[in-house]
């Protein structure tokens, strides 16, 4: 069923409901800020600073309050907040006292109507305040924007809190939902408090779409149910512009091609077309299943509908640049500044950094130190080895943290705007941060080009750090904390120097005579114990290897017998000179057969085996390259 605004409008019923809500002081037309219960350590106001609501309008005067407790009981304004809204107030009785609007309550207008009579007023009484402000876009260009101010700001959020009062449908009825009073919650990092439906105009797609949003909630994040709803929504624009009166039943194979079509017009990834197609599959398959819309109960999406997986471009950050941030520190505030040190060590989310329980630190028996947190997306404990730098850089953010809120606060970075340290730093306060400094210094990669730090680009930087270290893909898994080895192969980008490093190593593998790989840290020219025994004992150096019999083992047992001898080791260097003895040792062979010497037979095939084990196997490694 639509419900426009005025069908929400307050009944007499809800009027009486609302104004016996305000009780005791939230009841009074004056409210003094030292008298207020709702206090939260706030103290630089004085005790008589007051707001005053003096519409005309007793039951206008009875929503302005309603809304203004409201966003103070739930915490959605601090005191700051709400006493500092005492000329916005103001503001807005005066407006109603002179407006010529006659309305008893504020829901009898849409909110956009109000918004321009009381834009239109505040500018006839020069008054009208507005924003500018300035950003950095993606590409780092500095954009100007320009807001509301607060005036506007304060009468859209007090009437969407009346609003939401005179609605008593059933939270899933709506079409904003409010996730908290369906018992769910985000990140409090990156919180999402509602999902909006109001954008869908097919009323048909809306009632579908708000069960596969309830389903959706039910078994995946309240992220991944914000991102379906935003999906879906696509969908339902499409179909607005290119079939306005299309019924459910009407959907086909020729209709999903072209919003195939058009989706790879939009210039997204293939990751999002991806992305993209997949919910959409999983919302007509899930409609059709369970009835939610009669869509036909058919395959509409295949396979090859899902784009090729592009070859997406290192997330990491390069060293140069990261050399550039850290040279820069000092210009970040002392929090992101520690921030940043412990996320290039860690290599944690940004939400599980901004999340950081004050009391993160474990000790072991050997004095050993560790970090824990929580992984939202793994729904798990974590728990990683750290260094004492990073140690103290923690303990120097507890500390300043004691300072700030006292022993008592949850997070090691809180947010600046809750007092009791209740909330975490938001993730974009971090990103925004970084970007600012990296505008201001001009950090720049190789290409010259500005760098725009993103926070996961410092997990992938770990990641591929690690892997080009030497350390075993496995142990990656474990400190990245992933599930998968696929999970970890996505962050580890294998360097080109270290692909070339690797490369020279495996073109010059050691082999012994059955032509097996012996692993060595360098190649025999380098290797110091092939220098050592060059220099020291000549008789041990042979035209085309070494003998790796240590010299206190005594004599060799084999004397001119090396090709049978296990000890020997022989590299590509020496490749022409095996072919050339292969060659002779199969005339020595002939010539001992036609005169039956059956001794040299015996030695010398195999001599003529140990060769020809050898050279096929440096032979393959030449023809070869790795993959």
């Amino acid at each position: 069923m639509k419900v426009n605004a005025a069908s929400l409008k307050l009944s007499k019923s809800k009027q009486k409901e609302l104004e016996s809500l305000l009780v005791g002081y939230w009841a009074q037309d004056t409210w003094k800020f030292g008298e207020c219960s709702v206090q939260d350590g706030y103290k630089d106001y004085s005790y008589d600073r007051a707001i005053k609501f003096t519409c005309s309008s007793s039951t206008l005067n009875s929503e302005l309050k309603y809304g203004c407790w409201q966003k103070l009981e739930r915490g959605d304004w601090k005191t700051k907040t709400l006493w500092g809204k005492v000329g916005n107030i103001r503001d807005i009785c005066n407006w109603i006292n002179q407006s010529s609007m006659n309305i008893g309550s504020f829901l009898e207008r849409d909110l956009a109507t109000l918004e321009i009579s009381f834009r239109s007023y505040l500018v006839e009484i020069g008054n009208f305040r507005f924003y500018k402000g300035i950003n950095l876009d993606k590409e780092q260009k500095i954009r100007e924007y320009v807001n509301d101010g607060d005036q506007i700001h304060t009468l859209r959020q007090v009437y969407k809190v009346i609003q939401e009062f005179s609605d008593d449908r059933d939270e899933y009825d709506r079409d904003i939902w409010d996730i908290r009073k369906l018992g769910y919650s985000s990140n409090p990092s990156q919180p999402i408090h509602k999902l909006n439906f109001s954008k869908i105009v097919q009323p048909w797609i809306k009632s579908a779409a708000k069960k596969f949003i309830k389903y959706s909630l039910s078994t995946h994040s309240v992220g991944e149910a914000q991102t379906r709803l935003s999906k879906v929504g696509n969908f339902s624009i499409f179909l607005a512009y290119y079939y306005p009166d299309l019924e459910p039943s009407e959907i086909n194979r020729e209709l999903i091609l072209k919003y195939l079509s058009q989706l790879s017009k939009t210039g997204l990834s293939s990751v999002n077309i991806r992305r993209h197609i997949g919910c959409l599959n999983t919302f007509l398959e899930l409609c059709a299943r369970e009835g939610w819309a009669d869509v036909p109960d058919q395959r509409l999406i295949y396979n090859e509908d899902y784009p090729r997986l592009s070859q997406n471009k290192p997330r990491f950050i390069p060293e140069n640049v990261l050399s550039q941030l850290n040279e820069h520190l000092d210009k970040l505030p002392p929090h992101i500044m520690r921030m940043v040190m412990i996320i290039q060590e860690c290599g944690m989310r940004i939400s599980e950094l901004c999340c950081l329980q004050f009391n993160c630190l474990s000790q072991d028996v050997h004095g050993d130190w560790f970090l824990l947190y929580y992984q939202f997306k793994m729904k798990k404990e974590h728990i990683i080895p750290i260094s004492k730098e990073i140690v103290a850089v923690i303990q120097e953010q507890q500390e300043y943290v004691r300072q700030e809120r006292g022993q008592d606060c949850k997070y090691l970075f809180f947010s600046p705007r809750a007092n009791r340290g209740d909330k975490p730093i938001k993730q974009a306060q971090f990103t925004n941060a970084l970007n600012q400094v990296a505008y201001e210094q001009q950090i720049r990669d190789s290409s010259g080009n500005l760098w725009r730090f993103q926070a996961h680009q410092f997990r992938h930087t770990v990641g591929t750090r690690m892997i080009n270290m030497g350390v075993p893909q496995h142990i990656i898994q474990r400190y990245l904390g992933h599930e998968s080895p696929e999970m970890t192969n996505h962050y580890a980008h294998i360097h080109d120097q270290t692909l070339k490093e690797e490369f020279a190593k495996f073109k010059n593998k050691i082999v012994d005579i059955a032509g097996k790989v012996v692993e060595q840290e360098n190649s025999i020219s380098q290797n110091p114990e092939v220098q050592w025994i060059k220099k020291n004992i000549l008789a041990q150096s042979l035209p085309n290897g070494s003998c790796a019999l240590p010299v206190v083992a005594g004599q060799c047992p084999h004397a001119n017998a090396c090709l049978s001898c296990t000890h020997f080791r022989t590299t590509s260097e020496f490749l022409d000179e095996h072919k050339k003895q292969l060659k002779q040792t199969n005339k020595i062979i002939e010539t001992a057969k036609a005169n039956s010497w059956q001794r040299q037979v015996e030695m010398n095939e195999k001599v003529k085996q140990s060769l020809e084990n050898i050279i096929n196997s440096l032979e393959g490694d030449s023809n070869e390259t790795p993959t």
